[in-house]
């Protein structure tokens, strides 16, 4: 049973979040980074997870993904309340509370210190886009299901993922390992150099690839069957709902929270496929990512660690992806490896023997050739630059 309802444990605990964010003060960022440093600290101590047996009722596993949404409306609403102030009270949630708790919630948010939501934006991050980048990614893979698909570029356009959902599906899977792929950050570059790129291909990408999709069918670019134009109303309606509830500073909270999802959710990218060289006219293959076979990483990415056959085989649902143990890995845990990055030298030294094991183990010839040019231009001490066999 227990296999699961492991799955619902993300979208429950976001809902957590969200309810405890309307008590102010530290539960604005208290349980978000509680969430965080916990799945860290398991994804440490439980083993690694390699069980491939098949699930008899993918059913359950689907109306686990589903509950994303309502995870994710549930933490805007959340942050749109705490945006407000005075006697606003949406929905009368604050009111409900009060009789059902007897905590005046609305007082406790109007007297909130200012560090607390800046503290935040930051905390609840991960959380936001746990709930609507890690289903949301699984949703829309789903091509041949049209609701689950539209759920899923839904979701991502509460927290203006607009672009992420077609340049991913249609993009991504075959420029992984390129230049041309946003997702791939080159040897040598920090996270912070490789944010600001990824971001504008993805927007770029994403437009050339729905153009082309539009140029085939004869509609125009601003025709409503542009893809991009249906994600960015929703988007738009969103943040005019967050205005509705808090006027500008609404806006402002909602704004900011999409951005640094979006940075999360590139983070988490830069993560799975940094320093992988893949020649642009071959297939791609499963060691063309980093994989991670970390329990406590898979239940709370709904098995997107499971990165090699993610690669191998896009179109499989999440609950039959393999293991593929034996295939390159990441520095540690999903989340440790996230947290790293965000230290370069940290991660420079964690992920430097990964790279030269990657070039002498996994590499094609022609992707030695590659690396060891890739690992010439990176400047980096410690990346072999000979010519291998």
């Amino acid at each position: 049973m227990f296999r699961y309802l492991r799955f619902y444990i993300l979208p429950a605990a976001i809902m957590l979040v969200a309810f405890s964010m309307l008590f102010g003060g530290v539960w604005l960022w208290l349980p978000g980074v509680s969430l965080v440093l916990l799945v860290s600290a398991l994804d440490n101590l439980a083993p690694k997870d390699l069980d491939e047996k098949k699930y008899k009722y993918p059913f359950f596993l689907d109306l686990a993904l589903y509950m994303s949404t309502p995870a994710s409306l549930a933490i805007f609403f959340a942050l749109f309340w705490v945006a407000g102030s005075g006697s606003q009270d949406v929905f009368g949630v604050g009111s409900l509370i009060q009789s059902m708790t007897n905590v005046d919630v609305v007082d406790l948010r109007n007297n909130t210190p200012w560090y607390h939501y800046v503290l935040m934006v930051f905390a609840i991050a991960m959380p936001v886009t746990g709930a609507g980048g890690l289903a949301g990614h699984e949703l829309t893979h789903r091509t041949w299901r049209p609701f689950d698909l539209w759920l899923g570029r839904f979701t991502m356009a509460l927290n203006w993922g607009i672009a992420f959902p077609i340049e991913h599906v249609y993009g991504h899977h075959s420029y992984v390992g390129t230049a041309k792929d946003p997702a791939t950050a080159a040897r040598g570059d920090s996270v912070y150099q490789h944010l600001p790129r990824a971001m504008y291909l993805t927007v770029l990408n994403a437009w050339e690839i729905e153009s082309s999709r539009l140029d085939k069918i004869g509609a125009s670019v601003l025709s409503p069957k542009n893809v991009l134009l249906q994600l960015a109303s929703i988007a738009m309606a969103t943040t005019v709902i967050a205005y509705l509830c808090a006027g500008w500073v609404g806006v402002m909270f909602h704004l900011t929270i999409c951005l640094m999802t979006k940075i999360a959710l590139e983070i988490l990218n830069y993560v799975e496929h940094y320093g992988i060289v893949r020649v642009p006219s071959e297939p791609v293959k499963p060691h063309h990512s980093w994989n991670c076979n970390h329990l406590v990483s898979g239940v709370f990415t709904y098995n997107l660690t499971r990165h090699s056959h993610h690669h191998a085989d896009a179109q499989v649902p999440f609950q039959d992806l393999q293991s593929y143990h034996g295939q390159p890995e990441m520095p540690g845990g999903f989340m440790t490896a996230y947290l790293t990055t965000l230290i370069p030298p940290l991660w420079q030294k964690r992920i430097t023997p990964k790279l030269n094991e990657w070039d002498e183990k996994f590499a094609s010839a022609a992707e030695r050739d590659l690396a060891r040019k890739a690992n010439k231009v990176s400047h980096w001490s410690g990346l072999n630059r000979r010519t291998l066999a």
